[in-house]
């Protein structure tokens, strides 16, 4: 469900409008963040594509996190211009610009005057402005934060980042701390102590990506992204640290983030790929060469697919033959050979003996599938929906060759021949026929699906034979009668 809607009042067609009273009393007083938002936000009410219009896309989009979104959210609601329905999951109704509109809301004259004496006390580097307290006072009221826990939050922030600090950093780490149920002086207490036992493990980090500074509170946010949401312990996070040459925390921050993505989360698989780098690089280039392909940068496909295939239990000889099967069936394109691949690992094949043993049976089924084809007088390739009813008429129901080619005898020279031999062997199976003799002395029943039978009923006949639902439309789509003679 799409959460981003225009209200009743305000829907808009083909087109995104920006009233000018946002650009002049609005995103001035804004954080950039919160711009970003109500922006990306505007367009999406004109989008139908729910898949588009998800938090999820505001994230990938904006590179923010879903907490910053939220809060965005909350931040304009508070100016009037949406209206914040639901918040998990989040349901945003967009409202109309009205001029004149903006506003600082009024608070009691001595509500916060103790707050606004100490909070200008900590951050003396400057002086403190009317809209960053109104700041302060609309997130406290929204993120239901104290007083105390607020000035804790702006102490905290300016001995990490000096008395000068920019609202928008203490604000951020509020909000933040806030959505992790930080919101009483006792809770900013317990999260300092929290962080302060974190400083000696990221310090081991630091040292080992040589740098002398002190933790910062960024370091001790990623530590416990990498800790708490990835997995990593901290004996592997250092020895990912000593493979970062330069670019410090933030070079190891792609590191960490790249390894999670392709699932590496001991030091052990995070070696074996590293030590086995150049040999992926090397299969892949063999591979696009096996699909007639080119790729300057291999990275996506080392990524996306031949580290997936390693880690399925593909051998480089493997995933070579399987190139070469997708080249042979024109299939030239990785998203081809995954589907391929994902096809041979759901059947269990993943050694060459197995893949070559399974397509020397595809083979065999085939030649079989042809005589049966050519013994009906249909001289065309075997298809898909052929090897599917011959798997139903073996596999599934049991009959062996024997019995096949009696129904083939009997529905050669018939209206779509393939058919009848599957509704004979059908009316076979419910009748527990099986064997030759008994089969002989079954008479053979016509069965006309006229044109007063209505589409679904047809559909409904040959949903027990095996075909898809696409190609159940394609053959309603293409005649009008179905016989079985």
């Amino acid at each position: 469900m799409a959460f981003c809607k225009f209200s009743t009042e305000n829907k808009q067609a083909n087109e995104v409008l920006v009233d000018s009273v946002f650009f002049t009393d609005y995103m001035p007083h804004a954080p950039e963040s919160c711009t970003k938002v109500y922006l990306y936000g505007l367009t999406k009410c004109s989008n139908p594509d729910s898949n588009l219009n998800s938090i999820e896309d505001f994230v990938q989009v904006l590179n923010l996190s879903k907490e910053d979104i939220k809060s965005a959210f909350l931040y304009w609601e508070e100016k009037g211009l949406v209206k914040v329905l639901n918040i998990e999951p989040i349901e945003i109704r967009y409202l109309p610009v009205k001029r004149n509109s903006y506003f600082l809301k009024l608070y009691k004259k001595d509500e916060f005057s103790e707050f606004n004496r100490t909070i200008q006390e900590i951050l003396d580097g400057r002086m403190i402005t009317p809209h960053e307290y109104n700041e302060y006072y609309l997130t406290m009221k929204s993120m239901h934060i104290d007083e105390s826990a607020m000035l804790m939050i702006a102490k905290y922030c300016a001995n990490s980042k000096g008395n000068n600090v920019g609202y928008n950093y203490i604000l951020t780490v509020a909000k933040n701390w806030a959505y992790d149920g930080v919101h009483t002086a006792k809770d900013v207490e317990l999260k300092l102590n929290e962080l302060e036992t974190l400083t000696s493990e990221v310090k081991d980090i630091l040292t080992a990506l040589k740098s002398k500074r002190s933790p910062s509170f960024e370091d001790k946010e990623l530590f416990q992204k990498w800790t708490k949401q990835y997995g990593y312990d901290l004996s592997t996070l250092v020895q990912i640290a000593k493979r970062v040459k330069r670019g410090g925390m933030d070079k190891m921050s792609s590191l960490v983030d790249t390894y999670y993505g392709l699932k590496l989360l001991s030091i052990t698989e995070i070696e074996d790929y590293e030590n086995d780098k150049d040999s992926l690089y090397s299969l892949a280039k063999i591979v696009c060469q096996s699909l007639g392909l080119y790729y300057e940068n291999l990275d996506p496909i080392v990524n996306t697919y031949i580290i997936k295939w390693k880690q399925m239990g593909y051998s480089e000889e493997a995933i070579k033959l399987i190139a070469d099967i997708c080249f042979k069936k024109f299939i030239r394109n990785f998203d081809g050979m995954n589907e391929i691949v994902s096809k041979y690992f759901a059947n269990g094949l993943i050694s060459i003996d197995a893949i070559n043993e399974y397509i020397t049976g595809t083979l065999s089924t085939d030649k079989k599938i042809k005589n049966i084809l050519a013994n009906l007088g249909l001289a065309r390739n075997v298809t898909s929906w052929d090897r599917d009813f011959y798997h139903t008429w073996t596999y599934s129901w049991g009959f062996g060759d024997e019995l096949i080619d009696y129904a083939t005898s009997l529905s050669a020279g018939k209206s779509q021949p393939m058919t009848y031999i599957n509704k004979i062997l059908s009316n076979w199976k419910e009748q527990n026929i099986s064997t030759l003799e008994d089969a002989k002395k079954v008479k053979p029943i016509d069965v006309v699906l006229s044109n007063n039978d209505t589409q679904s009923q047809h559909k409904s006949h040959f949903m027990t034979h095996s075909f898809s639902q696409e190609e159940l439309d394609a053959i309603f789509d293409n005649i009008d009668e179905v016989r079985f003679i």
